[in-house]
């Protein structure tokens, strides 16, 4: 993409809206693990087709499961062309922005029509990666693989009201958040001090944070093994000096979801700030990547962290959800 095209995309995308722009990805915010699994094993030459669950709309369309909640999406900038791309397995539906020339390329295929074999490779690793392009049997692998994960992890969180799990949010929307939150911070837009802590950032039910929030409801369920509902999000940016004190949650936090979304300084792997959770048979520590999130009762599970080194800060998204009949205040 020319440096001309990069201004034009930029200033109809300002930072203080998400987006998530295919053509001007922030690569350095993806977590690098994501990257080097998808170089180890993308054959990015294989024959592949234009996703049937992909809608490409432009003029602030929407999906149909999202035109009653225009709410969700208030901290987006649709401006251009969107490609949403639904998880058949999982239920979510994740927005990719095209520029200019990918745009091109996408609006002239049909649903499963093969993709132009003069597709530059660059261009064809973003498409597949973001599952607007898929190879044969995509969709029957997903399906099968979800429900294999939900089985196993269903089982550990039905033992130990806790489990990990990873590949919550698509890593290129973590990294467009990584960008989105920092610049937030940045020009003042949250807050710095809580109830709970002196040393860290915080927002409660941010818009942004609100969409992945409710998209990641149906996932929710299927891990803990019943029907839940969104009560609240909350997003916290901890300096050094920060400290997470053991407890547990209040009602509205029945089920949890604690997803390590951005570190300093930049980590290989898990980050050097572990999540620690009390059980009956002693502290079990968890070393989380970014992307990474944590699923667990949050009213009956104690969790907590040390002090965050000097020089270190990280960022966490806590996604509650309550019992769908559960009956009390949302937020």
């Amino acid at each position: 993409m020319g440096a001309g095209a990069r201004r034009r995309a930029s200033a109809m995308l300002p930072p203080h809206q998400f987006h998530c722009l295919l053509d001007e990805l922030p690569l350095h915010l993806v977590p690098a693990g994501y990257l080097k699994r998808a170089r180890l094993s993308g054959d990015f030459s294989q024959p592949v087709s234009l996703n049937p669950n992909c809608e490409l709309l432009s003029e602030k369309r929407l999906p149909a499961q999202l035109q009653a909640r225009r709410d969700l999406i208030e901290g987006f900038n649709l401006a251009g062309s969107v490609a949403w791309v639904h998880d058949d397995a999982t239920g979510v539906v994740n927005p990719f922005w095209l520029g200019q020339r990918l745009e091109a390329t996408i609006s002239q295929l049909s649903p499963g029509e093969p993709a132009p074999a003069s597709l530059p490779e660059n261009d064809r690793a973003l498409l597949t990666m973001s599952g607007i392009l898929v190879p044969h049997g995509h969709a029957e692998r997903r399906a099968s693989r979800w429900a294999a994960i939900v089985e196993r992890r269903r089982q550990a969180f039905r033992e130990n009201n806790y489990v990990p799990l990873s590949g919550l949010i698509h890593p290129f929307h973590v990294a467009a958040l990584r960008r989105y939150y920092r610049h937030a911070i940045r020009r003042g837009a949250i807050r710095f001090g809580d109830e709970q802590s002196p040393f860290r950032y915080a927002a409660h039910n941010e818009i942004v944070a609100r969409f992945f929030h409710h998209q990641l409801a149906d996932v929710v369920s299927a891990i803990v093994g019943e029907p839940v509902k969104p009560s609240y999000v909350y997003f916290a940016a901890y300096l050094s000096g920060a400290e997470l004190r053991k407890h547990t949650d209040r009602e509205q936090c029945e089920f949890s979801v604690t997803l390590c979304l951005d570190f300093s300084p930049e980590p290989e792997l898990a980050t050097s700030w572990p999540l620690r959770v009390s059980t009956p048979q002693g502290t079990v520590t968890i070393y989380q990547a970014l992307g990474d999130g944590l699923v667990y009762r949050g009213t009956r599970v104690p969790h907590y962290r040390d002090v965050l080194a000097a020089g270190h800060t990280s960022t966490s998204v806590f996604f509650h959800y309550v019992p769908e009949n559960f009956r009390g205040s949302l937020h």
